[in-house]
């Protein structure tokens, strides 16, 4: 199951993060926040002079809300 699977990954991300320090003086604590929704997108290369990939569509905005929202792990 790709959600189940998705779902571990995020769990794991969050637990091997939780110890990781880093600035100059390694003083401060990593903080992560995962966003997960699934659905339709659409992904192309935009730009000419400097292209860089792109995803749209809902539920990448939906995601992008999730992160926005969520509290640090």
């Amino acid at each position: 199951n790709q959600v189940e699977r998705l779902l571990k990954m995020a769990i794991q991300m969050l637990e091997k993060s939780k110890d990781i320090m880093w600035g100059t003086k390694k003083n401060k604590k990593l903080t992560i926040k995962i966003g997960i929704h699934h659905g339709n997108v659409i992904i192309g290369v935009i730009g000419f002079h400097k292209p860089q990939f792109s995803l749209i569509g809902d539920a990448v905005n939906t995601t992008s809300r999730h992160c926005s929202t969520a509290n640090p792990g």
